[in-house]
């Protein structure tokens, strides 16, 4: 669900390649119906992940990061401060194909929650049209390239974060919930301390996340321009093929 391929010849260094979507062909040829064009696929996916995992080859040749799996080098560079260049380029690799491995194909004639996460999205948000429009909602809180997530945290509740630039929602040190090139409330400043402290102190942030939508201006600038972001953002979430989800909830 999660992979990325990483090739390694004798004698080379190992390559951080981008991996092959389940609907790729389909999405190449006519792109993904209701939400993107071709053109859009070819810029938001085979354009951009190739230039990210380009980008993190050179970053991590000859470091232990090096072989490691996006994920693997997201949940370690996030608590180094020092690795913030390293950090964003692994964590938008995971992100983007996070978010273009859960489009669905026509060919699966749609798909649906699990009784078990249908059940926990009425609790949570009342019912999964409620959930799309606090999806999009949501969407506003990030004023220029970011995420929204769906996450699900230790004790199986479910909430929405809407994350900056290439936040992750794996660990709270790369979240990037505050966008620092606009005003910063103290309260904002002050609930991020506290989690900081209390994270410090030995707590974890297990949040996982379940589904993504990317803010950023390749996934739907093409076709949306700049005006329509919030109409991609519910078009991206019917697009949705659930039986990803339910795989990633368990």
């Amino acid at each position: 669900m999660f992979r990325t391929q990483i090739q390694r010849q004798i004698g080379k260094r190992a390559i951080h390649t981008a991996p092959r979507l389940p609907f790729q062909k389909e999405f190449s040829e006519n792109g993904v119906k209701g939400l993107i064009s071709k053109e859009g696929f070819q810029t938001g996916w085979l354009d951009y992940q190739k230039f990210l995992t380009t980008k993190l080859t050179l970053l991590t040749n000859g470091t232990a990061d090096e072989t490691r799996h996006p994920l693997q080098i997201t949940l370690i560079s996030a608590k180094d401060s020092t690795r913030q260049r390293v950090f964003n380029v692994a964590s938008q690799t995971f992100n983007n194909h996070f978010f273009y491995e859960q489009l669905i194909s026509p060919l699966l004639n749609g798909t649906k929650p699990s009784r078990s996460l249908e059940d926990k999205i009425r609790n949570s948000f009342g019912s999964l049209e409620e959930l799309k429009q606090k999806m999009i909602e949501k969407s506003e809180e990030v004023q220029g390239q970011g995420w929204i997530f769906l996450v699900e945290d230790e004790s199986k509740q479910l909430s929405l974060k809407a994350l900056n630039n290439s936040g992750t929602p794996l660990h709270f040190s790369g979240n990037l919930q505050l966008d620092l090139n606009g005003p910063i409330s103290q309260e904002d400043y002050l609930l991020t301390l506290k989690n900081s402290k209390a994270l410090k102190e030995g707590a974890s942030d297990n949040t996982l996340p379940l589904l993504a939508i990317s803010l950023w201006d390749q996934a739907y600038l093409l076709d949306y321009g700049v005006a329509n972001r919030k109409e991609f953002v519910g078009k991206a979430f019917d697009a949705t093929n659930w039986e990803v989800i339910n795989a990633r909830a368990f």
